[in-house]
């Protein structure tokens, strides 16, 4: 079960503990990579019935996919790099239940018409601060739901930026 979070509420008995982001960092990266490997890759995430898919392409000879370095990365402002994150890191484990338990609850599902006429789907788990964003794209085999990206929510700006677009919904 995972961590109570800040209003003393007990989380759904679906959600996992956070992993571990301390110490030597390719023991670190070994483990994450094993949980989104166990969760994604050969685990056939389905959200709301549609298959999850992320970006899989490998950069500059990395042996991680771009889709897993978004859900434990974030991009810094300054040098234009992505850089570990390890609120995102550590709820790595969370991703894949939160899609699958979108009908709980706990969750909070809705698409969003971005600014750049994209639709964006939001799943957060908005007490545990946890927000899952993917994007629906029609590939050979039908529509897939494309992971974006994931993280933590830590600033109180970003609580009512997701607020705001959860007012302005569009139909799931």
């Amino acid at each position: 079960m995972g961590a109570v979070n800040q209003k003393n509420i007990l989380p759904p008995p679906w959600l996992p503990e956070l992993a571990s982001v301390n110490g030597q960092w390719e023991l670190v990266l070994k483990v994450l990579y094993g949980i989104f490997e166990r969760d994604f890759v050969r685990g056939g995430c389905r959200f709301q019935g549609v298959a999850v898919r992320w970006d899989r392409r490998k950069l500059g000879g990395d042996r991680y996919e771009e889709g897993f370095w978004h859900l434990i990365t974030k991009m810094d402002k300054l040098s234009g790099e992505r850089l570990f994150d390890p609120r995102r890191a550590e709820r790595l484990p969370w991703c894949r239940p939160t899609l699958t338990h979108s009908a709980d609850p706990e969750v909070k599902a809705w698409d969003y018409r971005e600014s750049d006429g994209v639709v964006s789907t939001y799943v957060w788990l908005e007490n545990w601060d946890y927000v899952v964003i993917l994007r629906k794209r029609q590939q050979d085999r039908g529509v897939v739901a494309f992971l974006v990206t994931a993280y933590h929510v830590d600033y109180n700006s970003t609580r009512r930026n997701l607020r705001a677009k959860l007012a302005k919904r569009e139909e799931l």
